[in-house]
């Protein structure tokens, strides 16, 4: 999580990129008629905040707040070309379709939406290794670089097309389109043929790439491409290696938004840090600059959140005593040493965001006492949105109860084991409810310390906090009926499911802390949590084209 979260106050601010085919002064104008002149001059504010960002310079003293796995995720150059961030994830907004930061061992470069006239046909996402990355990381933000990059894809052992389709399409006119795209880059007519029946023959298994679909295409070293479908190895064509990846990257590339995506990412970002305790770097969108840069504007320190509930709201489960010193005490602790470590560690500690610091193996090796301190940062932000002061408690229902179901065998059945998790666990720690994405699965596990499953790759729906600290006042020794509370009067469920709509990829999730786990107008986003007239403003502000 990035500090944003520390300045939207009790409710979190969707991360949307400005549109440049917008002008600032008719969104304020419509900000003024839609609501009122107080939010109408906050949006002023957020003008100048955004002109003095605009105009700065490099040498500005104050450091850009980076995400080290994402420094530059938000605006595109041109009126429509836009991507924003769903924890851990980057959205072509064109199609609302997400692509993970890591395939495998691969990093993301670039995503961008196939046309085909007005129709949004799919998405595609490129992964490579960071070899490729780094040749043209020094060089101007220009489409010139592409072939630079071209040149290095060809050393690199893997390069990997995910083609997430938005548009239902038959299987034949699927494969006639990607072979009408590679024929002119090749000689090898019969190289095409091939490819284009194994594409047939993957789509038709399903009937049609229907929403939802994926076609991967792995463009290997031996010039061969390696074609699945929604995971299914369906074969590989030879020799169209290079042709595939120039379908994409030459000039007559055929989504002009992912080339531009890629040259956003991937230009003008060399690295000041080669640390592997600090650089788990993988780009995705938009500018290292704060001068083209909206989403990342300067590094603040940690502020603690507000509460999305009063402090006597969880009684009598939770008693406005344990919730207070909770909250004013331990989990504002936690903030004041990450960011007393963060002022004294320099500009690389400051280009990680919580998540990033979070998902760092080696940095928890590196740098213990950061890593815990973070950890319970993003765990506490976490926990206190897993409950709800009203309606809370109970069974969960839709998506979320079905996936248990299907899991656990029946609610009961999960409701045992994290209880028999937490009870069991030996000294403090956090007992989770996560989606492994591997698996493709819920997953229970207890941690201790400060654990949290996102190093492991696994992403979390739900959580209970068992630190002495979050029921000891109330319960003492008594965990069980401390847990018992949980379920029956707190779970926020609807929370739990967004998370779980997220983990999955199904949709937009606004409200995930993964969500805005990275860095996004944090200046301006401050200004914007008193009330609901400025944060509706801020909305239209940043609202997608």
């Amino acid at each position: 999580m990035t500090l944003r979260n520390y300045f939207t106050g009790s409710n979190f601010l969707p991360m949307y990129a400005y549109p440049a085919n917008v002008k600032l002064s008719d969104t304020i104008t419509m900000a003024a008629k839609k609501r009122t002149r107080r939010a109408a001059a906050s949006l002023s504010m957020a003008a100048l905040l955004i002109g003095l960002c605009c105009f700065s310079s490099s040498s500005s003293p104050l450091a850009p707040m980076v995400d080290a796995a994402d420094p530059k995720r938000f605006l595109g150059t041109n009126n429509h070309k836009f991507w924003s961030l769903r924890g851990g994830s980057l959205v072509d907004t064109a199609t609302n379709i997400n692509f993970d930061d890591n395939l495998g061992s691969l990093s993301l470069y670039g995503v961008g939406v196939r046309k085909k006239g007005p129709i949004k046909v799919y998405s595609v996402g490129m992964y490579s290794d960071e070899s490729a990355k780094s040749s043209i990381a020094s060089l101007p933000k220009n489409k010139s670089a592409l072939t630079t990059l071209r040149k290095s894809l060809k050393s690199s052992k893997t390069t990997t097309f995910l083609l997430k389709m938005n548009f239902k399409v038959g299987a034949e006119k699927m494969a006639d389109a990607i072979a009408e795209s590679v024929d002119p880059r090749t000689s090898d007519k019969g190289a095409v043929e091939s490819l284009k029946k194994l594409i047939m023959n993957g789509v038709s298994a399903k009937g049609a790439a229907t929403p939802g679909t994926i076609l991967q295409f792995d463009c290997l070293s031996d010039g061969s491409v390696k074609v699945s479908v929604d995971g299914k190895a369906v074969g590989s064509a030879s020799g169209l290696s290079e042709p595939f990846c120039d379908v994409f990257l030459d000039d007559n590339g055929v989504s002009p938004a992912f080339r531009e995506s890629v040259v956003e990412n991937c230009c003008g970002v060399a690295s000041t840090s080669s640390s592997s305790a600090t650089s788990t770097a993988t780009h995705s969108s938009s500018s290292h600059n704060p001068i083209h840069i909206i989403g990342s504007l300067f590094y603040h320190k940690l502020k603690l959140p507000k509460l999305p509930y009063k402090y006597n709201a969880l009684q009598p489960i939770i008693s406005e005593k344990t919730l207070r010193a909770h909250h004013l005490k331990h989990n504002a602790k936690y903030i004041e040493t990450v960011n007393q470590i963060v002022s004294e560690g320099g500009a690389s500690l400051k280009h990680l965001s919580m998540e990033q610091i979070v998902k760092n193996k080696a940095l928890k090796e590196s740098n213990t006492v950061l890593y815990n301190n973070a950890a319970q940062c993003w765990n506490h932000l976490f926990f206190f949105r897993c409950m709800t002061g009203s309606g809370g408690g109970g069974e969960p229902k839709g998506l979320l109860a079905k996936t248990i179901r299907r899991d656990f065998g029946s609610f009961d059945n999960l409701r045992k084991e994290m209880e028999s998790s937490s009870i069991k666990a030996f000294g403090s720690g956090w007992t989770w409810l996560g989606y492994d994405k591997k698996e493709k699965k819920l997953v229970v596990s207890t941690m201790t310390g400060a654990g949290n499953p996102l190093i492991e790759g696994i992403i979390p729906i739900l959580v209970i906090d068992m630190w002495e600290h979050a029921y000891y006042l109330d319960y003492q020794d008594n965990r069980k009926e401390y847990i018992n509370g949980f379920f029956d009067r707190l779970v926020n469920w609807k929370y739990a499911q967004q998370n779980l709509k997220h983990a999955m990829g199904k949709g937009i999730v606004p409200e995930t802390v993964h969500h805005v786990s990275h860095h996004g107008l944090p200046l301006v986003a401050a200004l914007f949590s008193a009330n609901l007239a400025k944060k509706t403003a801020v909305h239209m502000l940043f609202q997608q084209s």
